[in-house]
């Protein structure tokens, strides 16, 4: 909590995962070799491009000046690399109003009509399940809900403060089809579409509206590995 007494509260919450469809992975496989038979290449190229978007975020600028980031890097359960990323802006490039928000971050899905790389990076990879009653086994649902919210409300502009957090512009436009599912903007895994096109893989961008956040912000990056307690004990012995 020292960097957020010394420059303040974080700005941007960023979710980088990798894709192990990506070219530089696939290219990199011999005969009937799988990304998943090799790790080694996975974590290689997601450490180049890991690099590659801290420089773009903090040398390049296109948030503006950082003045601070920190970041954590985890491994899902299926194996693949993703880092959460914190920064914070300096005090002319704050995230402060609707126009800013949503000059950043979209939860939109692009029109393929003008954009159809955009378009097709983010069905594939920014659309959140779907879940709840249309389909029952996601993996988010928790007691027949959503963990994640999903799906949101349409919202025709966002709005900058709503506990801690911004609401990002969805507006009602008509659905796509993804797979066999009818997707909207309520599916929308908020992303930046500069970073989006450049790295072609999930990265969630999200603005940190409040210092209400900060808490939740910093335990999300420092909450560790998933971990277990054993205690073992002789039949019979009852310890006292």
């Amino acid at each position: 909590m020292a960097m957020v007494r010394k420059f303040g509260k974080p700005d941007l919450f960023l979710i980088f995962t990798c894709n192990p469809s990506c070219f530089e992975v696939l290219n990199c496989m011999e005969g009937v070799q799988r990304p998943e038979d090799r790790p080694d290449i996975i974590i290689r190229v997601f450490n180049m491009k890991l690099k590659e978007l801290l420089e773009d975020i903090c040398k390049h600028g296109i948030f503006g000046t950082v003045l601070t980031y920190i970041y954590v890097i985890e491994f899902q359960k299926r194996g693949l690399p993703h880092a959460h990323i914190l920064l914070t802006l300096d005090s002319e490039s704050k995230i402060r109003t609707k126009d800013d928000i949503d000059k950043f971050v979209s939860a939109e899905l692009p029109d393929p009509c003008t954009d159809l790389r955009l378009f097709q990076i983010v069905t594939k990879c920014m659309v959140h399940g779907p879940c709840g009653t249309i389909n029952i086994n996601s993996p988010c649902m928790r007691d027949g809900q959503c963990c994640k919210s999903f799906p949101k409300q349409f919202k025709d502009d966002a709005e900058e403060n709503v506990n801690g957090y911004p609401i990002y512009r969805r507006r009602a436009t008509e659905p796509v089809q993804v797979g066999k599912y009818s997707i909207d903007n309520r599916w929308v895994v908020p992303y930046n579409p500069w970073l989006l096109k450049k790295f072609n893989a999930h990265i969630n961008v999200e603005v940190c509206a409040s210092v209400k956040s900060v808490k939740y912000l910093y335990k999300y990056v420092y909450k560790g590995h998933d971990a277990a307690s054993v205690k073992i004990q002789k039949k019979g012995f009852s310890g006292s």
